[in-house]
């Protein structure tokens, strides 16, 4: 697929403000390459190359790296490639290279100049950053258990009738305050609707 090239005529496409007519076999190959483009920004040129050979192209690596060429030209005449992209990029051609130089090593410069391409290439990939904090797996957090039951931590269950004695004793409050301290130290069952009655005496005024 892709045999013929069809990268002039889409020049003039482009030129033309994209307003020429193009046959079905030219906008297709419009549309690779701007699948490429999109490829490359976010994940290099490795990748974009090997959309092309992958179904439903099967185009070889070396025509589908003409087609990256011809991408990078057709679309890239502003300069709107993503920094991602670019890393990506760098990081590529540096790894390359540091490899070419280790193929070929004949002195020890030449391994000072493979790692100082390894390093280089590593900053650029951000891997000098630590780590981002992996979230814990459930079984290694932390469980806590809320419970109102005093048993339940080994404490003496507390005295209902004692504590019910000991807020009806409680001087300038009124008797639905009372009510509502015996409500929440759990004395007396929790009367919904007075609740919401209470809550809409608090708010009347907002």
């Amino acid at each position: 697929m892709f045999e013929k090239s069809h990268f002039d005529t889409l020049l003039d496409y482009i030129a033309s403000g994209c307003s020429m007519e193009l046959t079905a076999e030219e906008l297709e190959y419009y549309n690779a390459l701007y699948a490429m483009v999109a490829i490359n920004r976010r994940e290099g040129k490795n990748n974009a190359i090997a959309f092309l050979m992958r179904p439903p192209f099967n185009v070889e690596r070396t025509r589908a790296r003409r087609m990256y060429g011809e991408a990078i030209n057709l679309f890239f005449l502003g300069d709107d490639i993503e920094n991602d992209a670019y890393r990506a990029i760098i990081y590529d051609n540096l790894m390359k290279a540091s490899l070419v130089v280790l193929q070929n090593v004949s002195s020890a410069k030449d391994l000072e100049i493979y790692g100082n391409l390894q390093m280089q290439a590593a900053k650029i990939k951000g891997l000098m950053n630590p780590d981002p904090v992996k979230p814990k797996e459930i079984t290694e957090k932390q469980i806590i258990y809320y419970d109102l039951t005093p048993g339940a931590v080994g404490l003496p269950d507390a005295n209902r009738n004692l504590l019910a004695a000991q807020i009806d004793g409680l001087r300038d409050i009124s008797a639905r305050e009372k009510t509502r301290l015996k409500r929440d130290a759990g004395i007396v069952d929790v009367d919904f609707e007075q609740m919401l009655n209470d809550q809409e005496e608090k708010t009347k005024d907002y």
